[in-house]
């Protein structure tokens, strides 16, 4: 059975956006912080919102807008995202997969989650998402 679609820190800058793309469910959001909201695109780059959702405060706060984000009760395991042609940077996993081990980018010198694995991508997915 494949797994949960988890976006990890190589996303951190980048969101080049094909993954919203070839989701058939547009759970791959993104947070616009002059709304306050995160937002799934039909197609990214459209301005067609499917989707939106107020996130949790303090999570989102971590990344902001520099990353996008999976709802991980939306994602349907279809695995279109984490394909390795879709990704350039490969920073989308299956749940199942997320590698572990130490990060190599300093995406932010304050940032009081510096130096966890990858798995801290799988809470934080769902703790931006909890109502």
């Amino acid at each position: 059975m494949a797994g949960i679609a988890v976006i990890t820190e190589a996303c951190i800058d980048t969101k080049d956006r094909a993954c919203v793309d070839v989701c058939p469910v547009q759970c791959i959001y993104e947070y616009d912080p002059a709304k306050g909201l995160l937002f799934s695109e039909v197609e990214h780059g459209s301005g067609e919102i499917e989707n939106t959702h107020v996130p949790d405060p303090d999570n989102i706060a971590i990344f902001g807008d520099s990353i996008l984000y999976v709802n991980m009760d939306e994602c349907t395991s279809c695995t279109a995202c984490y394909q390795p042609d879709v990704c350039p940077v490969g920073a989308i996993y299956s749940d199942e997969h997320v590698p572990d081990g130490a990060t190599q980018t300093r995406y932010n010198s304050t940032d009081p989650n510096k130096g966890n694995d990858h798995t801290f991508f799988i809470a934080h997915s769902r703790a931006v998402f909890a109502d």
